[in-house]
């Protein structure tokens, strides 16, 4: 019989009084992911705009760019393995999801103030999630801005991946996103402590409070870029040249062996590569195809067995 670890926050500003005493930190929760891609499914209902669903997309984006700006920047590969299988239902539905994204029409309980709620459970002998985790955001009757529902979706996914709330309510650079209460009108991306968080929660570090290393400055990863690779290819090169004639002898045999291969065959018409996806498409895409009128989710009656989050806004 598997047994189920849950666990219930619920987070007072007053609870966090002392906060810029101390160094920041953040809290781990007692479960991480094994396997990957995690498979996100937006679940669209009466309180949701097709750009909601762009705007979940985006913090998912963000969270892996963030990701990989931390790792170029810090020599630390230990989240790689950490991607995302994006599904909406009005789209692409699928029922072997292991998030479920949900929208409410005004704010979620428990506190009259909650805007986003992230449940989980996980088998407290391997720290392994029971799916779906499931995050609740409200949009305010589907007039909340695409901003808004971003920020508070790239929060509750940290919740998803495991981590609690940070002590620390700014980086020196901009708002600290796993702060327990939102930003209606700032841009957010995860910090360096969140993604260090991450890093020793997936080392299996559970249920702790960690806080930077001392080689590992405290800021928002901005913009979630990732930096331009370093390359000493030049300063090597003496090492490079017998691959490199190599690859030129077979540059050069490839074409002259086809050739003779395709003398006595008729030509065939080679066929145009498509182009890469375009992200602005995928959006447009998105929001063509749920700019329908819908009916309440099938999921709106959804029992939560337990609370990892509840989230406040801050103007």
């Amino acid at each position: 019989m598997i047994l189920a670890a849950n666990l219930l926050l619920v987070y007072t500003p007053s609870m966090h009084s002392s906060a810029a005493a101390t160094l920041p930190s953040i809290d781990l929760e007692g479960f991480r992911w094994n396997s990957f891609p995690l498979r996100v499914l937006v679940d669209m209902n009466a309180w949701s705009t097709p750009d909601y669903a762009v705007a979940v997309r985006e913090s998912l984006d963000d969270w892996l760019r963030s990701i990989w700006n931390y790792t170029n920047s810090f020599n630390d590969t230990s989240l790689t393995m950490i991607r995302f299988a994006f599904y909406v239902s009005d789209i692409n539905r699928t029922d072997n999801y292991n998030a479920l994204v949900t929208f409410a029409a005004s704010e979620i309980g428990p506190g009259s103030e909650t805007v986003g709620l992230t449940t989980a459970r996980w088998n407290p002998q391997t720290h392994e999630p029971l799916p779906p985790v499931t995050v609740n955001i409200t949009t305010y009757s589907a007039t909340a801005s695409h901003l808004f529902v971003r920020n508070v979706a790239m929060h509750e996914l940290g919740h998803m991946l495991g981590l609690g709330h940070a002590s620390s309510q700014n980086t020196p650079n901009g708002p600290e996103l796993m702060y327990y209460t939102s930003s209606r009108n700032s841009i957010l991306f995860p910090s360096t402590l969140d993604v260090y968080g991450l890093t020793v929660l997936y080392r299996g570090m559970y249920g702790q409070t960690v806080q930077l290393p001392a080689g590992i400055p405290y800021k928002m990863l901005s913009e979630g870029t990732v930096p331009p690779p370093t390359s000493d290819f030049w300063e090597n090169l003496p090492t490079y040249v017998p691959l490199l004639t190599e690859i030129a002898v077979i540059l050069v045999l490839v074409p002259i062996l086809l050739r003779l291969g395709r003398k006595n065959k008729p030509e065939q018409t080679a066929q145009e590569i498509p182009p890469p996806p375009d992200d602005a498409q995928a959006s447009a895409t998105i929001k063509e195809n749920l700019n329908r009128p819908r009916g309440p989710s099938q999921n709106s009656n959804r029992s939560l067995l337990c609370v990892t989050d509840a989230e406040t806004p801050n103007d």
